[in-house]
């Protein structure tokens, strides 16, 4: 049902409105003037060049991400940047930043995984990843991708895409995860291998010589080597410990007593967080840095929106100045996220004491990034205040967004995180998550949207009514499951429903009635649609939808033996797809296979099968049973001209399975029988030029095919034909498997449609 595909070529498959956003996640951090070298480390890790993946991990406040800003701080090796955080747990977005982080350094890199993680419901590890890591193996440099905050990602399907890179890339490429617990790799088989360098807490810990030259030497207390060596005694070197430590010593002449009544475990570093630090700031600026812990990552304009303030950028200045616990996210300094520790603290801190407060803060804040298009943080501020009616409209709105860019685990998690019954109020919202989870396949799960869609109040929505919208939704479904005279049913009614003027709701209806037309034998009218479809969908630039009208239209002029038209269908559509970065998405499947068929029909015969290959391969990732028969079909012409009879077997029996699988395939059969007719009079005539049979029965196997209606045992077979009992076993089987079937009733019917009978 997506009908648009934008993306920006140096941020990747993210919506444009998540441009501030990216400049922040692929910033690394500037190491402060008050860093203290950790020169041990950093050439531990300098030398782990040849190992797969390099894990820091620890708990918060260990220096993890600043040990790494400081490798990064040199230049060499190249180090590309990602900060994640909870929402990157969407497949598409996580791997777009990815490529997006990798292309800071080498911008030549992911072209056609980013093409492809465009389509929702993107393969990662069949598709998009081998194109990522055929790019990385050029890299003629040595290339450090650092993924921060790693332990934030909990998505299997991130994990399992992850290992798959780390298992396969280049000695070129290190990947570095800066996570507090370990990811679910297979740790224990890289390490026996010698291909995991681990940094823990206890490297992470400061030696004494560190302790003094961070507290004495980069922080400028005035406190005795004695003092130092307690401190770091009591907090164990926990690098967050002894700097609040020395926040609460600037300026006391007391600094003895209170290094000896500091403690450094976990629970007394909260407490002391509370009364030391936060306790020892002003009233104005201590309700600031409660009441901004509610996001992610601030600027002056932002917090301004939260707290009232009109002085934010300032104090914000002030906070980096004076080291309170505020990291800057970009190089202009107008982005900044507080310590994940102090955050923690400061958010603790505001439910205890204004939690009632929390719920406006978060509307405030999603009102800011609505106006700004970071929709994805507006959408989780919006729930986060229960604001289920302003939730409900930013999804509404702004799904298809994220489902043209792939990123439908997105959508689904919003969708799930609105109450059911608030949610069946609005079409709209149940028509968004209908879409989301039939591209991702869960087609129960879309029915039931569906249907409370159908119950929902027939509000107009954007200029939009229901009607049509739903009932593209359900002709979509019906194409899905193989049910082509449900297909044409509910896209006529989408089509006759009132018009819509914005083109992703025009082009809908069109889409999906289009090829259930073109196999329920309704070709011209097919044609007619999609010419009008091709003509809508290039005035309003909607690139992928072109390539898909292109491509049916061919299939349909190759269908009628109009390989002239054909070509030029498909010559439009593969020029366009070049142009626009479109080659791997699931739309131009079907051009990719007509040019292939065109191909093998002129003599070229490999370069045939690879096109007719990657087009099948998109189908496979589309899930669309239509198009992976249509080009098995042609796959089967093409490996019966290679002469690779197994495989010719093998795909007519999948196309059996499948059209046998659905309730109704239009003409499908008839394809698969014409197919198969056409193969076997080609094969009759090879055998005549060559003088032996190609994919076809032999004789012998003919001579028992002819006795398998008789009723006769196969024992009676064998006597009939004075051979053995297993040889009639033999050539039974190798008749059901050169006919695809699986039974003796099967491999009758089968031969009598084959004239074999």
């Amino acid at each position: 049902m997506a009908t648009d595909v934008r993306v920006d070529p140096e941020a990747g498959p993210v919506p444009a409105t998540d441009a501030i956003v990216l400049e922040t996640k692929l910033t690394r951090p500037r190491v402060r003037p008050q860093h203290v070298a950790r020169s041990a480390l950093i050439a531990e890790l300098r030398a782990a060049g040849t190992t797969r993946l390099t894990l820091v991990a620890a708990p918060p406040g260990y220096g993890k991400t600043t040990l790494l800003a400081e490798l990064a701080a040199d230049g060499e090796p190249a180090v590309a940047w990602l900060s994640l955080d909870e929402d990157d747990n969407d497949p598409a977005r996580f791997f777009g930043y990815l490529v997006a982080a990798l292309r800071r350094s080498e911008p030549d890199i992911g072209d056609r995984a980013l093409a492809a993680l465009r389509a929702p419901g993107a393969e990662l590890v069949g598709l998009v990843v081998p194109m990522l890591l055929n790019d990385l193996a050029a890299l003629d440099r040595e290339l450090v991708l650092v993924l921060d905050d790693y332990y934030l990602v909990t998505n299997p399907d991130v994990h399992r895409a992850l290992v798959h890179v780390i298992e396969r890339m280049p000695a070129s490429l290190r990947i570095v995860v800066a996570t507090r617990e370990d990811p679910p790799f297979p740790l224990a088989r890289w390490r026996a291998r010698g291909e995991l360098v681990e940094i823990r807490a206890g490297d992470l810990r400061f030696t004494a010589d560190e302790a003094s030259a961070f507290l004495v030497d980069a922080l400028g207390l005035d406190i005795s080597a004695a003092d130092v060596e307690r401190l770091r005694d009591r907090t164990e070197g926990w690098p967050a410990a002894l700097y609040l430590a020395a926040l609460s010593l600037r300026g006391r002449p007391d600094a003895g007593a209170i290094v000896e009544r500091f403690a450094g475990d976990d629970r007394y570093v909260v407490d002391y967080l509370t009364t030391e630090v936060l306790a020892r700031q002003p009233p104005d600026l201590r309700s600031f840095l409660v009441r901004t812990s509610i996001l992610k990552r601030f600027s002056g304009a932002l917090c301004d929106a939260v707290t009232g303030r009109t002085d934010s950028a300032a104090l914000l200045a002030e906070l980096e100045h004076t080291n309170l616990l505020v990291v800057p996210l970009d190089t202009t300094r107008e982005w900044y996220r507080y310590h994940h520790l102090f955050r923690e603290l400061l958010q603790y801190e505001l439910a205890a004491t204004d939690r009632d407060a929390v719920p406006e803060l978060h509307r405030r804040a999603s009102a800011w990034d609505r106006e700004a298009g970071l929709i994805v943080d507006a959408l989780g501020h919006a729930i986060a205040a229960g604001d289920v009616e302003a939730a409900a409209e930013l999804l509404a709105t702004h799904y298809g967004d994220f489902v043209e860019q792939g990123q439908l685990a997105t959508v689904i998690r919003w969708v799930e995180a609105l109450p059911e019954a608030a949610a069946g109020e609005d079409w709209q919202l149940c028509f968004a998550a209908g879409v989301a989870f039939a591209h991702a396949g869960r087609f129960d799960e879309a029915e039931q949207w569906l249907d409370r869609a159908r119950r929902a109040p027939p509000l107009v929505r954007g200029g939009q009514e229901p009607a049509g919208p739903l009932d593209a939704l359900s002709s979509y479904l019906r194409l899905l499951r193989g049910d082509i005279g449900g297909t044409v049913a509910y896209g006529r009614l989408a089509l006759a429903a009132p018009a819509a003027t914005e083109p992703m709701w025009a082009l809908a209806p069109q889409m999906v009635l289009a090829p259930g037309l073109w196999w329920a034998g309704e070709a011209g009218e097919a044609r007619v649609v999609l010419e009008t479809a091709t003509r809508t969908a290039q005035a309003a630039g909607i690139h992928a939808t072109v390539v898909y009208a292109l491509g049916i239209r061919a299939a349909i002029a190759l269908d009628e033996q109009d390989d002239a038209t054909a070509g030029a269908l498909a010559g439009q559509a593969i020029e366009l797809m070049h142009r626009t970065g479109l080659d791997d998405h699931p739309w131009a499947a079907m051009a990719h296979v007509v040019h292939g068929t065109l191909l093998a029909r002129r003599g070229d015969v490999a370069a045939a099968a690879e096109e007719v290959e990657h087009g099948l391969a998109l189908g496979e990732w589309l899930r669309a049973w239509q198009l992976i028969a249509f080009a098995s079909l042609a796959l089967a012409e093409i490996r019966n001209l290679q002469h690779d009879a197994a495989t010719t077997r093998r795909l007519l029996a999948r196309v059996r399975e499948i059209l046998t699988s659905v309730p109704d395939p239009g003409d499908g059969f008839d394809r698969l029988e014409r197919t198969e007719k056409a193969l076997r009079v080609r094969a009759s005539r090879d055998r005549s030029a060559r003088g032996g049979p190609f994919w076809e029965l032999s004789q012998r196997e003919l001579e028992v095919l002819r006795l398998l209606p008789s009723g006769l045992s196969q024992r009676e077979v064998a006597a009939e034909l004075y051979v053995s009992f297993n040889t009639i076993r033999t050539h039974t089987k190798a008749i059901f498997n050169k006919l695809g079937v699986a039974s003796r009733g099967e491999a009758v019917e089968r031969a009598q449609q084959l004239g074999l009978l």
